[in-house]
């Protein structure tokens, strides 16, 4: 299955880049009816690579919003000066936000099958683990919910509200974050890794989320994200067990506090 992804993979952006070269010659040779600069076109390009990727892995923000990027490279051809640049970031932002919710259930099931990520270490006494979404909770948290979590494994799932989640695993392993619209702080001071390294895995649209880590965990991130930013607050040691912070939040903010 994955030999077959990879050729389809391979020959689609085989095309897209043939096209690409057409749409160039064809440019200089005075064949279409606009003539885009070579900038303006390498940015179409790169737009609309970034939003084929996008919609193929089911992110609805990183794909409206490379469309409307576009729409703003050509708002004079197509008519729409006078939208450019706010309300056709707006209407994507709205866009968005109505394909996530809608399309939802579907993404879920995408990821429920995605291919996992392997981290193995051959350090004696490390475990081999596997990163990816093997499977997402049911249960959403409501606005200023607060939970305390001692099992090993936990789910936090966020759909238009706020949570505030204390783990106290005595043997923390994974923590999932599934947000659509919200805010969550996750204490992790109280936890205990024993069989190391950990994973934090956050998905989400649009959100804030703080992650407050013993100063002695060495947190290393593998994370993406569209419009937003990661921050650390406060220095790690480094000496202590290895977490491994992944995902991705399309728009918002993501704070390490180290306590």
């Amino acid at each position: 299955m994955n030999n077959t992804k990879t050729k389809w993979g391979h020959w689609f952006w085989g095309l897209f880049f043939l096209v690409c070269a057409f749409i160039v010659v064809a440019s200089k040779m005075n064949l279409l009816s606009y003539h885009p600069g070579f900038w303006t076109l390498a940015f179409t390009f790169i737009l609309a690579a970034a939003a084929i990727k996008s919609f193929v892995s089911w992110s609805f923000f990183g794909g409206v919003f490379s469309l409307a990027f576009i729409s703003i490279l050509y708002a004079q051809p197509l008519g729409i000066k006078g939208l450019v640049p706010w309300t056709v970031l707006g209407v994507a932002l709205l866009i968005s936000i109505g394909l996530s919710l809608v399309f939802q259930p579907l993404k879920r099931k995408y990821y429920h099958h995605r291919p996992f990520v392997v981290y193995d270490s051959d350090k004696p006494g490390h475990r081999k683990i596997v990163i990816g979404r093997e499977h997402i909770g049911e249960t959403g948290m409501h606005k200023g919910e607060s939970k305390t979590d001692n099992e090993s494994n936990v789910d936090v799932n966020i759909r238009l509200g706020s949570t505030i989640r204390y783990i106290q695993s005595q043997n923390f392993q994974r923590a999932t974050v599934n947000m659509m619209i919200g805010e969550a702080k996750l204490y992790f001071d109280q936890a205990i890794i024993i069989d190391d390294p950990a994973v934090v895995e956050i998905y989400g649209n649009i959100g804030e989320i703080d992650l407050y880590f013993p100063k002695t965990w060495d947190v290393q991130t593998h994370f993406d994200t569209f419009i937003g930013d990661l921050e650390e607050k406060g220095l790690s040691t480094k000496t202590g067990p290895v977490v491994h912070l992944i995902g991705h939040l399309q728009i918002g903010e993501i704070t390490i506090h180290y306590i």
